[in-house]
Order: C-alpha cells, then structure tokens, then sequence
C-alpha cells in the first residue's frame, strides 16, 4: 500500500474515532447553543475531524526510518513557486507534469477546507481564516524543521517559506468558496426549540451508550496498565469488570437521582418532571429500569447476557416511537415527564 493510501486510511479511520470521542461535547454544545444537532451538524463535525487527521498525516508521515538524510530549509520567498515551469518558459503544456507545480498546488487544495471550517464552525471571514492558515501552517513547518518537535535529530521534511504564503492562500480562498456553501447567521438569536423530537432522545440515548463504553473503557486501560507495567502483578476479571461498568454506572446513579436525568439527557439538555410518585421513588424507579439494566447485562459474563443486552438496546431505542411525549419505558414506569430544558439562546 502506498504512502498516500495509508495516510487516507489513517485518516479515515482515524477521524472517525476522533468524531466519536467529539460527539458528547460537541452535541452538548450544539444543543445549548441552537437547540438542536443536526444531521448536517454531524456530517461537518465527521468531516472536520476526518480533515484534521489528514492536515496532520500529509504533512508529517511516512516517519523516516534509521539512516535517514537530513534536508536543509528554503527560506528564499517565491523560489518554490519559481520553479513552476511555465514560469521559466517552457510552456503551460506541460505544468501538470511539474513536480514543482504539483507541489504549490496540492499545499493550496490541502488548507482550502480549512477556510471552510473556520466560516462553518467558528462563524467567522476572511481574515480570521487567513491568520489560522498562517498559524496551522506556521506550526506546521516548525514542527517539520525541528524533526517532529526533536523526536528525531534532524529534519526529515523540507520547511519551505512559500509553503506559508501557499497555505496560507488556501485557507484564505476556502473562506471565500464558503460564502456559497454557509448560510450567515442571523443578528438575533433564533428562539431554541420546545418540542422534544424523536432525534433529540436517540441522540440522547447515543450519548449514554458512549459515556458508559468510553469511560468503562478508560477505567479498564488504567487498571490494566497500572498491573502490568507499574505493580507487575496479577490482573484480577473482577476487578476490571467492576471498574468497567462500576465506575460509569457510579456516575451515572449519581446525575439520575440528583439531577433526574442520565449523563445523555444532560448532553441534549432534556430534564424530569415527576408525576404523582414521590420524587426519590420516581428517580430511583428510572434508574432501575433505565441504565441498570444496561449496566448489569453489560457486566455479565453469560450465553444469554450479549443477545438479552442487544434486545434492551432495541426496545428502548424503540420506545420514544410509540409513547406518548417521547418518553421511555424507564419513564413511563416512573411516572415521568419528559421535557425540553428551559434555556435562552445566546
């Protein structure tokens, strides 16, 4: 496989587990800022996350093996770009043949998505795209002349002062390709929406799947790590199964009795209202019949626990299709209203 096809996979693969690890906050956000996260949303944090592992994999990787030749530095302004053949003369016939050409062009592609993002994401022109082009691409070729940050003796990637001014360009003429692509934002606020919709509770749902995988996750690795590489000791099943699923359904015990909601309903700014039990009764009812049972069939070690644990998932996703305010079945049981958290848009 060649250089650019890893650095394309990388990238992929890659991006989309840095959009993962995104999703809570940046939905979090999302719905207190606009209310909702849309489709449209996800496919440009996707994409942001995809195109930050690529800015990263074209410039920096393949990593030089041992005996690699140091490269010096081109610190004389336009000599790159000078060296474009029709430049010298030879014709426009043959410039897409020119490795210098080639060069300039595909540094100026590379930065044009980021003028994109900084409109898209950030809500801002031209000039604040030009000095973040500059600066990514500043740090960039830092990083490239001090051998990845003296990781490695010398450079191994060529720091070109045209690749700046190249960037830089890109970045800027990415700003202006967005004024077609983004809609600007209106002076005032727009009003931050009520209803609760069936996207806003699967995100929510999604969110609670992922706290609970991640953080049980994390705790594993630590424990596994801090046994085999700090005490040099055993690695006991129980110990990490009851980090896994303890430490997130711990947490999760916590925001469901004091707060009335999961970590989930949090991110999408979703709250509880108790109906005619008594409130405590009510929280505690959810939490058994909500995220415990997600907890429990998790943590089991049995032929039947995966194929039970795939059900629950699908019942309670299936839920909020049929009952009557997007509710769940742990809420219905609880006597619970669900309701969009009361929030001024700034």
């Amino acid at each position: 496989m060649s250089s650019n096809m890893t650095n394309a996979v990388l990238s992929l693969v890659g991006g989309g587990a840095l959009a993962i690890l995104l999703l809570i906050p940046v939905a979090a956000y999302q719905y207190r800022r606009d209310g909702r996260f849309t489709l449209g949303d996800i496919t440009v944090m996707l994409s942001a996350a995809v195109y930050g592992l690529a800015l990263w994999a074209y410039t920096m990787l393949p990593l030089p093996e041992s005996g690699y030749s140091c490269v010096g530095k081109q610190l004389t302004p336009g000599a790159t770009i000078r060296e474009i053949q029709p430049l010298r003369g030879e014709g426009w016939a043959t410039i897409v043949h020119d490795p210098a050409f080639l060069q300039v062009a595909l540094n100026l592609v590379l930065f044009v998505p980021l003028g994109y993002y900084v409109r898209r994401v950030l809500g801002r022109g031209i000039v604040t795209a030009t000095f973040v082009g500059l600066g990514v691409s500043l740090m960039i070729e830092v990083t490239q002349a001090s051998g990845l940050l003296f990781l490695y003796p010398c450079a191994y990637r060529l720091f070109d002062v045209d690749d700046l001014t190249v960037n830089t360009l890109g970045a800027a003429v990415g700003s202006v390709l967005a004024l077609a692509l983004v809609r600007r934002r209106p002076d005032s606020p727009r009003p931050l929406p009520t209803t609760l919709t069936l996207g806003r509770r699967w995100m929510g749902m999604a969110c609670d799947l992922l706290f609970v995988l991640l953080l049980g996750a994390t705790a594993a690795v630590i424990y596994r790590a801090w046994v085999l590489y700090w005490v040099d000791g055993e690695i006991h099943s129980w110990i990490q199964t009851t980090l896994q699923w303890g430490l997130p359904g711990l947490v999760q015990a916590l925001m469901v009795l004091t707060a009335g909601r999961t970590v989930g309903e949090w991110v999408v700014s979703v709250t509880t209202a108790p109906r005619r039990l008594p409130l405590p009764a009510a929280r505690s009812v959810k939490l058994l019949l909500g995220v415990a049972p997600l907890l429990a069939l998790g943590a089991a070690h049995t032929s039947w626990s995966t194929p039970t644990l795939f059900a629950f998932l699908f019942v309670t996703a299936a839920a909020p299709v049929f009952t009557r305010d997007r509710r769940g079945l742990s809420h219905l049981a609880a006597d619970l209203d669900l309701h969009v958290a009361a929030r001024t848009s700034k």
